[in-house]
């Protein structure tokens, strides 16, 4: 195992190389050039296909150029980028030939797009593919079967060219034949000369920046003094990280290659040591607050100017707490802390909306009272992930304190911690800077860990995971003088300019007349590597060994699988047929309520279903089932078979093959998507650039919000293709959301169909509105200011027709529940559905489910309004 290990670590390591070409943003003498061929021209013979993986920088103004050149004995075949009209084109000499293609504007900047070029020598013809599709071909004579590849900028006498665009090469590959010829990963990280893999080949590349040194070591991009004690923040929308002292705030765009710095001017008299600063990426302000006080100042970066100031006091008692805002309540939480010889493990909460400060009452498992503990966010921002930091358990630095290496999760809508689970401190004592980033997808986590008992200490960062006690240290570890208070250390992510982002922050000693702050900014590329693996992976003398274990890992793969083959082959062989005469069906077992233990009870308000298991035991209608628990399942919740876009239960997209797509929006792009279909749903017209921009991108300039939305819906468009059969129109002045009814399924206009067209409330309407709303909540986990109208609206509607329609059903029990049911998804406090449904549980005699329902009904009603439920179980069975 741990050979095969080592083989799959070395794999993981080649997703993050390739060779960065400066383009315009450099001056011409300092253009990348990479050069096959150039000393000593490549022959080949029949049929010859250049292939290799291609993606452009973002951020940057001109992106037009020459990609390639093929020079065939005196003659050239160029692909160049034709920005003006964001195309590829394919030219010899003075003469464009008819082959033209674009490439999806989201892939062409994210991710990687293989291009490949045949060059048939027999049939005297150039033809082009893009991703596995054709792109054109031309006929073209050929002068010999000589030919060099010239990729950016060259030297040639009578090629020479310096426009290329900012792009990212790697694999490339020549194929003679449909053979192998040569292969250069582009794996390197330094050097002029690179060798082909497979013929030792070599090309010379010049002015080269190599991808795979910027995720292996950390890049210091600024070391400064401030005046007054610093704090930070990071605006994860547009990508700046925000340091604010008592005279200027100091902004550095991740998106900008050059001079990403900039100062300005912004009078706050006095920060606090023990201050702490956040960016709002929902109201687009820097926050500047102050635990002790409970005062929070308010920096508006379009005025420069700060609303408050704090007055001189005592040393705060929440050192390096922890800190987040919610989306779901728009609230700033405060989680923990260090002061007068006391640990903290406070849950504090300050409503940005109203100015108002309390401490929560939590529940679940105890947290216990620390500092110097990472924090981060989840991508949906309904759970907060703590881990480490130093405290005990008692709260008192007097009795026995200590780091730890746990890893809770606190749920914010049940106000409730969750221990996952305890790591080992293979690596040594270590504690946390503030914040963790959060790979969703992967279901991981980074930080920067350091020991706490040296000033002249290091961070490193740290890889973890969310589900599983196992974590690793990658990257080069970062300087940091801690000082414990003095001291405080954070960490950010820039995902389009796809970078991490450390802050360190030294303050000057308080006894000095003169206030200051040292401050150092450091970024690395994401996804980052290990340093000591990724360089020894690339030097020549070990390549044997990583070729005998790789050798050895797939060997024994395939022993276990030929194993595992012929024991299924056994067991088969061994086991007598099962007969099923013509006049029975085998039928699931289904549990009922009876048998279920009282802990496992159904909820009042059950969790909608999403995904169905394809290979799971089939259900049997809702009608025959004696549960609750076994609700019949909603078509929603099974994989469409057309492209759709949910909006009941969480926000999910699927394409055309049932592909969920829905991890493709960001925060934004699903923001944006939104207020454009509810509009047009909604009101039949659409929304309004002017609206657009008032909600999205309110305090920006009319230009920075133009170009805002222009390059947001571009990137809209692109996904929305992905989707398929759905599209993002301008007309007039609206931008509205089209869809070909055949071939798209969106729940919500189902919805306003048949809430706005039913006139009896019915039979037929009740089951195709239960289709829609069974799924869950109107957006649940989405919460907007401009969306609490349209979810008040949906609310209404659905429990007016399920009530409406209670009061005249009477002879099906189980249809009645399941109604009952879909009314608690909107008003989970509804005493007639409460009615309804416990005298149909009563109906159908399953009384210790009807008595659960109550009680759960009481303990939230509890819970909200902080009184009893008036009514007894007998009054609501009798009502």
């Amino acid at each position: 195992m741990l050979l095969i290990f080592s083989t799959i670590g070395r794999a993981q390591s080649y997703l993050s190389y390739g060779l960065a070409f400066n383009g315009h943003e450099a001056v011409a003498e300092k253009r990348t050039s990479f050069e096959i061929g150039s000393g000593r021209p490549i022959c080949l013979s029949g049929v010859v296909r250049l292939e290799f993986d291609l993606n452009f920088v973002s951020y940057n103004h001109i992106y037009f150029g020459y990609i390639l050149r093929i020079v065939n004995e005196n003659q050239n075949i160029d692909l160049i980028y034709d920005q003006r009209a964001s195309l590829f084109r394919v030219i010899s000499g003075q003469k464009f030939f008819n082959i033209s293609f674009a490439a999806d504007a989201y892939r062409l900047y994210n991710d990687w797009n293989r291009l490949a070029i045949t060059l048939d020598l027999n049939k005297q013809q150039i033809s082009l593919s893009l991703n596995d599709r054709q792109a054109g071909s031309t006929a073209f004579a050929f002068k010999g079967n000589c030919f060099r590849f010239l990729y950016g900028a060259n030297d040639d006498e009578r090629f020479h060219t310096r426009d290329i665009p900012p792009m990212r090469l790697k694999d490339i590959r020549i194929f003679d034949n449909e053979r192998l010829h040569n292969h250069w990963p582009l794996e390197e990280v330094s050097d002029t000369l690179c060798y082909d893999i497979s013929a030792r080949e070599p090309a010379r590349v010049k002015n080269g920046v190599w991808l795979k040194p910027g995720h292996q070591y950390w890049k210091m991009i600024g070391a400064f003094q401030l005046n007054g004690n610093a704090v930070t923040g990071f605006d994860s929308r547009n990508e700046q990280l925000l340091i604010a002292g008592i005279d200027s705030v100091v902004t550095y765009d991740l998106r900008q290659n050059q001079h990403p710095r900039t100062a300005k001017s912004a009078k706050q008299e006095n920060i606090l040591i023990g201050c702490q600063g956040i960016y709002d990426t929902l109201t687009n302000r820097f926050y500047n607050f102050y635990i002790d006080h409970r005062k929070l100042a308010t920096y508006d970066p379009s005025t420069s100017q700060w609303n408050k100031t704090f007055p001189d006091t005592i040393l705060t008692e929440y050192w390096h707490a922890n800190k987040f805002i919610s989306p779901l309540d728009t609230a700033l939480y405060i989680v923990g802390g260090y002061g007068q010889l006391k640990y903290k493990n406070q849950v504090q909460r300050y409503q940005l909306r109203n100015g108002h400060w309390d401490t929560l009452s939590v529940g679940g498992h105890f947290f216990p009272p620390r500092y110097l503990a990472g924090l981060g966010l989840n991508i949906t921002g309904d759970t907060a992930f703590i881990v480490g930091g130093y405290g005990s358990m008692t709260g008192d630095q007097m009795l026995d304190p200590g780091a730890y290496y746990d890893l809770f999760a606190f749920d914010i809508r049940s106000k409730t911690f969750t221990k996952r689970f305890n790591m080992d401190s293979v690596y040594g004592r270590f504690t946390f800077a503030n914040s963790l980033v959060i790979d969703a997808k992967r279901r991981q986590y980074y930080g920067l860990v350091f020991p706490k008992d040296s000033f002249n200490s290091r961070l490193q960062l740290m890889q973890g995971s969310l589900d599983k006690p196992v974590y690793k240290l990658t990257g080069t570890p970062i300087p940091y003088s801690f000082y414990d208070v003095q001291s405080f250390a954070d960490l950010y992510y820039a995902p389009g300019a796809g970078k991490l982002v450390a802050v360190t922050l030294l303050y000057a000693d308080q006894e000095l007349h003169q206030r200051e702050t040292s401050v150092k900014v450091y970024t690395i590329d994401f996804p980052p590597l290990d340093p000591a693996i990724e360089t020894s992976a690339v030097v020549p003398q070990k390549g044997f060994l990583y070729k005998w274990l790789l050798f050895i890992g797939l060997l024994l793969v395939v022993c276990i699988l030929v194993l595992w083959l012929y024991r299924r082959k056994r067991i088969k062989l061994l086991t007598p047929p099962i007969t099923v005469s013509n006049s029975a069906a085998l039928t699931p077992a289904v549990t009922t309520a009876e048998e279920t233990p009282d802990n496992d009870l159904v909820d009042v308000m059950p969790e909608p279903l999403s995904v169905i298991d394809d290979e799971a035991d089939p259900l049997p209608p809702a009608e025959s089932v004696p549960s609750e628990e076994a609700l019949p399942i909603p078509s929603q919740a099974v994989m469409p078979a057309r492209s759709s876009i949910r909006l009941f239960g969480p926000f999910q997209a699927f394409s055309e093959d049932g592909t969920e797509l829905t991890g493709l929006f960001t925060p934004l792009m699903k923001e944006l998507l939104l207020l454009i279909l509810i509009y047009t749903v909604r009101t039949g017209q659409g929304i309004t650039s002017d609206e657009l921009t008032e909600i999205l991108w309110t305090g920006k300039s009319a230009k920075d919000a133009k170009n805002n939305r222009s390059v947001n819906l571009a990137k809209l468009k692109s996904i929305l293709e992905k989707i398929g059969n759905c599209m993002i129109n301008k007309k007039s002045v609206y931008w509205q959301f089209q869809f070909n009814e055949a071939q798209f399924s969106l729940d919500y206009e189902q919805f306003v169909h048949l809430t706005k067209t039913h006139g009896v409330v019915d039979r037929s309407l009740m089951t195709s509105l239960l289709k829609v709303v069974e799924s869950g909540a109107f957006l649940a986990k989405t919460e907007y200011d401009w969306l609490d109208d349209v979810k008040a609206e949906v609310s209404n509607a659905v429990i007016d027709i399920s009530l409406a329609y209670l009061k005249q059903e009477s002879e099906d029990p189980e249809f009645v529940i399941r109604v009952a049911n879909a009314v608690f998804f909107f008003d989970r406090l509804n005493e007639e559905a409460l009615e309804f449904k416990c005298k149909s549980l009563v109906m159908l005699r399953r009384y210790s489910l009807a008595n659960n329902t109550y009680e759960k009904f009481v303990k939230d009603y509890r819970d909200i309004y902080g009184e009893e439920f008036y009514k007894t179980f007998n009054d609501v069975i009798k009502a």
